[in-house]
């Protein structure tokens, strides 16, 4: 007799489980039956959810009045756990994954099954949370299976977190689709469970997968809860011991400098304004009242005062505005953003040596007084006029989206292009490094942006022969950074900054252009 069909839902739990009663919800309120396949038991959990109206009624009321009365939704959950050698799994019918405790299952199993059973070639959908100054969730979807490179994905700065495919071993079923939970649809009698277990549990623990997909391994978010907490103890640890190596606040977001008279924690009206956020003042701020634990940093609020009417204009949970990198376990970890991220050791140690390679800039530069970036370029300008032109602002309308691009900050007589930004945390300095490398390209590509850019450009530094690519290794782009650490440098950047920075790097050296740092001190006028 044919095989019917069936849709199943499955998640591997974790490895110290071995009651796995333990990990089910409210079980009082559970009705339960024992399964036997075989000579492997299985433990059933079920229960009818409450009937409730369609919210959709409500709409119709008014004109209907009761006759939709009778009307009614329900539902059941269910789950069914069972043991695959050394592992419980559970499969989860209607809404039973409510039924589970939270961080007992396997974060990426079903990701990782997919991947090490699917035929690279025929992918049907990959989502991805981009590492961009705009980090961007999306799903990229093929009309028919094809292979990754066709999903134009940048395997340096995607984090892949969910894929669809088919399977090399069609008894596993014509597509499989995985992130934490595995979902596969395949004929087989319940009977057949033990079997497809033994054989996902293979397929989970298999390393196929780095032959075609290797660099999802680098980076990954953290979403264990317990882990979470590990590693905010951590963090708690390192901040009451006053140990601030690898750790710092950043303003989290682009901001506009020019208009902020200064930060303040929690209160708006009370406190002192702070020209910077760091951890020396956000800690004076705190009292015996609060605690150094994440519950509060969670809770305090970072206030940026705007300079034209004295109130806030941004605020942000400190905990966000808190990078840190730590190792636990032998393994490496970074905040940012208020998300925890583990980073392969080889990947990191990769991605520290590929930036020590980045030259530092001799050009000569003033330090940065204030909070105005335009006020730095125009100091830097006037302070040499006959060698820097002031690019800043004056923005370059281009492409059909009628995008406004600017070409740089400053440009040398000695053809540097220099991009400028006070430090922040990743996502502002990722948008200072993407900057650099959509207008070298543009200059480099286009010569109806080199016309636009000579229209702003003092006679003696203007382009010659617009119509003609320039040749690449004349110019250089220098990423200007300003610093309330005197003694900032490419290392001490956040994680992502430093993987924006090594893919921008590369990308501009790929053009031939020449790419340097620069990183100036922030300095107070008094």
């Amino acid at each position: 007799m044919k095989k019917k069909t069936h849709g199943l839902t499955i998640l591997m739990l974790k490895t110290h489980i071995d009651d796995p009663s333990k990990v089910v919800k409210d079980l009082s309120s559970l009705d339960s039956a024992d399964v036997a396949l075989g000579s492997v038991y299985g433990k059933l959990y079920f229960k009818q959810n409450p009937s409730h109206v369609p919210s959709w009624v409500k709409l119709f009321q008014p004109k209907l009045g009761t006759m939709l009365s009778s009307l009614f939704n329900s539902g059941s959950s269910a789950l069914f756990l069972l043991k695959s050698g050394t592992r419980y799994f559970a499969l989860t019918f209607g809404y039973g994954k409510s039924l589970l405790v939270a961080d007992c299952y396997e974060e990426n199993f079903g990701l990782r099954v997919v991947l090490n059973s699917v035929d690279p070639e025929k992918l049907r959908s990959v989502d991805v949370q981009s590492l961009d100054a705009v980090p961007l969730n999306r799903r990229n979807q093929a009309s028919v299976a094809t292979n990754l490179a066709d999903f134009g994905l940048d395997i340096e700065q995607d984090l892949i977190y969910a894929a669809t495919g088919q399977p090399k071993d069609l008894t596993l079923g014509k597509q499989l689709t995985g992130k934490d939970i595995l979902k596969i649809s395949i004929p087989l009698n319940i009977e057949d469970l033990p079997v497809l277990l033994d054989k996902l549990s293979i397929q989970y623990e298999a390393e196929t997968y780095k032959g075609s997909f290797a660099w999802i391994d680098h980076l990954s978010e953290v979403r264990t809860k317990s882990l979470i907490d590990t590693l905010n103890s951590q963090l708690t640890n390192k901040i009451q011991a006053k140990i601030f190596d690898k750790t710092w606040l950043a303003v989290p977001e682009i901001i506009e400098w020019s208009d902020i008279a200064g930060f303040k924690y929690q209160k708006p009206k009370q406190g002192e304004l702070h020209e910077d956020i760091s951890w020396d003042t956000y800690l004076s701020f705190l009292d015996s009242d609060f605690a150094h634990t994440v519950e509060t940093f969670k809770k305090h609020d970072v206030l940026a005062i705007s300079e034209s009417s004295g109130q806030p204009i941004h605020a942000w949970p400190v905990y966000r505005c808190i990078y840190c990198e730590l190792s636990y376990d032998g393994a490496d970890y970074a905040l940012n953003s208020g998300k925890w991220f583990k980073v392969n050791s080889d990947f990191l140690t990769n991605l520290n040596n590929a930036i020590n390679l980045i030259p530092i800039s001799t050009l000569a530069l003033p330090d940065y007084h204030g909070n105005d970036e335009g006020v730095y370029n125009e100091s830097v300008h006037n302070g040499n006029p006959n060698y820097f032109a002031l690019m800043d602002k004056k923005l370059i309308v281009h492409g059909g989206g009628h995008s406004k691009i600017e070409f740089c900050d400053l440009f040398s007589l000695d053809k540097h292009l220099l991009h400028v930004k006070r430090y922040g945390g990743s996502s502002v300095l990722s948008h200072l490094f993407a900057q650099g490398t959509v207008s070298a390209r543009l200059l480099l590509s286009d010569p109806e942006f080199r016309k636009k850019v000579n229209e702003f450009l003092p006679s003696p530094y203007r382009l010659k022969n617009i119509s003609q690519k320039p040749k690449a290794d004349d110019f250089e782009v220098v990423y200007v950074i300003a610093s309330n650490n005197p003694a900032a440098s490419a290392q001490e950047l956040p994680l992502f900054s430093k993987i924006n920075l090594r893919n921008n790097a590369n990308q501009l050296q790929m053009y031939g252009m020449k790419v340097s740092l620069k990183f100036v001190p922030v300095t107070t006028v008094v």
